[in-house]
């Protein structure tokens, strides 16, 4: 049976406060050994998918997935950095309006690359560059989902442009050349390779993303990754109820 929604988590880290209140009924193993949990949360229906961390786990286990069942929803989440300009503390959340692989492309002599000669997928011209746009209508109606959850007081939800890398960012220097290059909202690893895959397959997918660090800050000391957690278990078990 396809489900409402699928789940794409990194690590299991990362979504253990989600199966520690949504156990799941069932699980099952994929011929490369990839565990998908499935469950239900009210009336909607799920799976759960540990797809490993980056670009190649996620494109090789959404595929996977994506070449047997039709979820009517993908949800790439997990946590994130948080880029220091946009005004978010650690635990706070952002809804992607878009993903920007940015190694994609002709190499310059800044940061942003000039488009590739041909799309990646078929009659996507912004692929060239590694851009996927998302259903701003999805992304408003996410936000609003959000927004009747968590305290305004307390949460800061914010909508706007990720970055997927293949190199996680080591400075703060290397983040503001970043910032002011893309101007986006987190850095992350998986969500371009998810929305590609999902787009090739015509399946709808939104990214949700809890801070757990500024991007650039390799001391771990000031990390929250346990609060950042705690606010994705709550994030996916919202648009469950919806």
């Amino acid at each position: 049976m396809n489900p409402d929604l699928l789940i794409l988590c990194a690590t299991p880290f990362e979504i253990a406060h989600f199966i520690r209140l949504h156990p799941g009924d069932s699980k099952r193993l994929t011929r490369t050994g990839l565990i998908i949990i499935s469950g239900k949360v009210h009336h909607k229906t799920y799976d759960l998918m540990i797809t490993g961390p980056g670009v190649f786990n996620a494109a090789h286990a959404l595929t996977v997935y994506l070449e047997t069942s039709s979820p009517a929803l993908v949800l790439q989440t997990g946590i994130g950095g948080i880029f220091r300009q946009t005004g978010l503390n650690i635990g706070d959340l952002a809804v992607a309006s878009q993903e920007h692989y940015i190694h994609t492309g002709i190499q310059t002599d800044c940061l942003e690359n000039n488009p590739l000669p041909f799309d990646l997928i078929k009659t996507d011209p912004l692929t060239r560059k590694g851009i996927y746009f998302f259903e701003q209508d999805r992304v408003d109606h996410t936000l609003e989902i959000l927004s009747r959850t968590f305290p305004a007081n307390k949460i800061k939800i914010t909508k706007g442009a990720f970055i997927t890398v293949s190199a996680i960012t080591s400075s703060i220097e290397q983040a503001d050349r970043l910032y002011l290059a893309f101007s986006p909202v987190m850095e992350a690893m998986e969500g371009a390779a998810s929305a590609h895959i999902a787009r090739c397959y015509d399946i709808p997918l939104m990214e949700i993303r809890s801070g757990s660090n500024f991007v650039g800050e390799r001391d771990k000391s000031k990390w929250d990754m346990d609060l950042a957690v705690k606010q994705l278990g709550q994030v996916c078990a919202a648009i469950l109820f919806e």
